[in-house]
């Protein structure tokens, strides 16, 4: 259940609380400060809330409900059974009972590896939203230190995630699994727990993994805390933005530094790379610091100083701002709430945008929300810089996913189109200083950013992931030997139980928390350098799999000269009439591959199924419910 702060008191006097006695509630609770005891994977409940007090109406009113933890304006409920306590900063929490002890720490398989090897710190960014708008993509965001990053680095010019919306893409890239293999498609599924992930690769080797803000998507990112990361400090959760006029599902606004999330997030990673360092130092063991920025996610939040690096008249606008010529209607889905400041929505759909300067305004603030980001990135390399580990210390930097800001018609995430899927990546390794300032036309999914950055580190390969360790890249940027020649992904489609003829001619529904054995089609893309190729397939509901011999809607697009420099020139105009024999080979091409992939993982699909009506999706984020 995820309830907003209005409905708090409808909630109480439906079960008959008085208010009275509410104000009294918190008696009946044991308070233990900067403690969570939520287990995530058994949630009862979830609300937003101004205070703990909250929480402690929630839970009594709640049935079965046993203990609460607050942090970052949100309440999580469990019941007793399921509650243990674990470190999470800033939090405040209460039992009914005393709560059971936690469980033990998973063992340390190689707490030595690292003691007669060569083994290579790592600070690893993810940013949430953020599509390759930086200035040193040769595109108009300002981002002077992400480009002086870049300036030592690899950066990759088409990297791509596996689906383009934050929790699966993210279970994704921090596995190394694709969506397929355990059947995670959205927000209510996960990979088991005793699957492994970049941090717990890391802390299984000896390394001091700590993590901050948004990584993964589930449990405000502290998920599966006790296998992946460190308990030198606990895990800093990631809170959810708030604007006057806006919300996670769009809006934006001028807020002081104190007021924004990532502003918290940039000290406290300042302080967990300090501590890192110097425990590095002092007992000889690497670190694994990732920080995972809010930013920009809407609402787009920024200071006064951000917002002054642009100006309307002067950002460009889409060029091709509806579906494209001859596209499916079913690759459409409306997502963003495109809202002004003062809380003015626009309506918009596949073939009716937004006025042009409408569209300059979303793209100041999305701007400057970019620009943030670049700033506090800034601030955390000048603290590896004066830890004196920069030398030995990898560093990257990739999104969950792309985005679309008036492209094609659509606003946000959740598609297959290339603008959505696409990502920004690049890869500093100080050890290799031939790699300075190259780029790379490689394609690299980020499910082989797992084993790539293990890999690089000087760790051996992780075992059961689908990614591929791509290091080649670093020393041969263009390399075609040993490394993928495409690129694949997908998104499912919701919304739709006609005939699949008049399905693919309707805008579809996101499928955010529908089960998965509800889905109705599933749309696969395949990308090469020279083009990309999209099918939409119906679902089989019993086996979770697509049916490769039904019938099918195609898109196909041309990519050649496409450096990924810019974003509004390619992907306009379907050609798969126009191109059969394209068609034919690139469709047979990704039946080969995600049918193979399928038919390889049945089993672990099988053993992990939540596909009812029952099955409770992550309400971390609140706008993606």
């Amino acid at each position: 259940i995820v309830l907003p702060r209005g409905a708090m008191a409808a909630l109480l006097i439906g079960v008959g609380v008085a208010a009275a006695a509410a104000a009294d509630t918190c008696s009946n609770y044991t308070i233990i400060k900067g403690k969570g005891v939520v287990d995530s994977t058994k949630l009862l409940a979830q609300i937003n809330a101004t205070e703990y007090s909250e929480c402690c109406n929630v839970c009594q009113a709640t049935a079965n409900c046993g203990a609460w933890t607050f942090a970052h304006s949100t309440c999580r409920m469990t019941a007793l059974a399921n509650a243990w306590p674990h470190d999470v900063s800033g939090a405040i929490s209460g039992t009914s009972t005393a709560p059971p002890s936690p469980p033990p720490s998973p063992p340390i398989p190689f707490p030595d590896y690292c003691k007669d090897k060569t083994c290579r710190n790592v600070l690893y960014f993810v940013s949430d939203d953020m599509r390759a708008d930086w200035g040193t993509y040769g595109l108009p965001v300002k981002t002077p230190n992400l480009n002086a990053l870049a300036a030592k680095s690899v950066l990759f010019e088409h990297a791509f995630c596996q689906i383009s919306v934050c929790a699966p893409s993210r279970m994704s890239f921090m596995t190394g699994r694709r969506p397929d293999t355990f059947g995670v498609w959205n927000f209510i599924d996960t990979v088991p727990l005793n699957t492994s992930a970049t941090p717990g690769h890391f802390r299984d080797h000896g390394y001091i993994t700590l993590g901050l803000g948004k990584t993964f998507h589930q449990n405000l990112g502290a998920w599966n805390v006790d296998a992946y990361w460190s308990p030198d400090k606990p895990y800093f959760p990631y809170a959810v933005g708030v604007c006057p006029h806006g919300s996670q599902g769009g809006g934006h606004c001028m807020q002081t530094d104190e007021e924004i999330y990532d502003y918290k997030l940039r000290l406290q990673t300042i302080d967990y790379l300090s501590y890192a360092a110097n425990k590095s130092k002092a007992t000889g063991r690497p670190f694994y610091v990732q920080c995972g920025f809010r930013k920009p996610h809407a609402p787009w939040q920024y200071p006064q100083r951000m917002w002054d690096l642009y100006n309307d008249s002067e950002i460009a606008v889409a060029q091709h701002k509806t579906l494209p010529t001859d596209a499916p209607l079913i690759s459409w889905t409306r997502a963003l709430d495109v809202k002004l400041e003062n809380g003015t929505s626009f309506q918009y759909d596949a073939f009716n945008p937004v006025p042009d300067w409408v569209m300059q305004d979303q793209r100041h603030a999305y701007y400057a929300s970019i620009s943030y980001v670049d700033e506090h990135v800034g601030y955390i390399l000048q603290t590896l810089e004066s830890s004196g580990l920069a030398d030995n210390t990898l560093v990257l930097f990739h999104a969950d996913h792309g985005y679309h800001m008036g492209e094609h018609g659509e606003w946000e995430k959740k598609s297959n189109f290339d603008l959505v899927v696409r990502v920004p990546l690049m890869i500093h390794a100080p050890w290799l200083p031939t790699t300075f300032g190259t780029r790379s036309n490689g394609l690299f999914d980020l499910v082989s950013v797992f084993p790539t950055v293990a890999s690089l580190a000087g760790l051996p390969f992780p075992e059961g992931v689908d990614g591929a360790d791509l290091s080649a890249f670093m020393t041969s940027p263009n390399t075609t030997n040993g490394v993928p020649a495409a690129s694949f992904s997908q998104y499912p489609a919701c919304g739709c139980k006609d005939p699949p003829a008049v399905c693919f001619n309707s805008t579809r529904d996101q499928c955010n928390n529908a089960p998965r054995g509800t889905f109705n089609f599933m749309g696969y893309t395949m990308r090469t350098l020279e083009w990309r190729f999209t099918t939409w397939l119906p679902w089989n509901n019993e086996t979770l799999t697509a049916d490769w011999s039904g019938d099918r809607a195609d898109e196909l697009y041309p990519h050649t000269g496409d450096n990924s420099f810019e974003m509004d020139n390619f992907e306009n105009v379907n050609v798969a009439k126009a191109n059969p024999t394209v068609v034919s080979t690139m469709f047979e091409a990704a039946k080969e591959f995600f049918s193979q992939h399928a038919a390889k993982t049945a089993g672990l699909r099988e053993g992990t199924a939540l596909a009812s009506a029952a099955a409770t999706p992550d309400r971390s984020d609140p706008y993606d419910d």
